[in-house]
């Protein structure tokens, strides 16, 4: 419901007059994107992954390089009513491959840190991580202003053992996979 309200007005924002003709990947052109989709902990005792949602900028850098900083808020799983959570806040640089006109894939490299808490267990608990992921994906242009995109990321988290009764983890670090759908409006 939040995102397809965001994703109305984005769109009814419309193509900026001055970049109009431009190509979304040339310098200087920036991103506001939202997310929605999938995420799950890799850890050895995780439950199965669950929602995710998030917002982005993208700065146009030149030569197909965009920098990209990033907010978002993933259930990584639940068991009943108990529920394991991550805020990220990531940035990362990316590298775009052109597709032909419309289309361009990404590679790309970031780092974040992350809020990670249980919600609803016998012990809940809250702490700050730092990881280190891989984005990768694909976005095309649509109208004058717009693109649609997925994005998948691959993060390795730092000190991510815990002794939660619901959600432990005995490994000091773990991965943490999302799958997301995007809307990009370009100014």
């Amino acid at each position: 419901m939040v995102l397809a309200a965001l994703i109305g007005v984005l769109a009814a924002l419309g193509p900026a007059a001055a970049h109009a003709d431009e190509s979304p990947w040339e310098k200087d052109r920036h991103w506001v994107s939202a997310r929605v989709g999938v995420s799950k902990s890799g850890a050895t005792l995780a439950p199965d992954g669950n929602l995710g949602y998030g917002f982005g900028y993208t700065w146009m850098l030149g030569n197909n390089m965009g920098w990209s900083a990033t907010a978002g808020y993933d259930v990584l799983g639940k068991y009943g009513g108990a529920a394991e959570i991550e805020i990220p806040l990531t940035t990362d640089f990316a590298r775009h491959f052109a597709m032909g006109q419309a289309a361009r894939l990404y590679l790309g490299l970031g780092w974040g840190v992350i809020y990670h808490k249980t919600y609803r267990t016998s012990a809940d608990e809250g702490s700050w991580r730092q990881g280190i992921y891989l984005a990768t994906g694909a976005n095309t242009a649509i109208g004058g202003a717009g693109l649609v995109g997925v994005d998948f990321r691959y993060m390795i988290e730092q000190d991510t053992r815990s002794i939660n009764p619901t959600f432990p983890n005995p490994d000091a670090s773990s991965s943490v996979m999302s799958l997301k759908l995007s809307y990009s409006h370009v100014f």
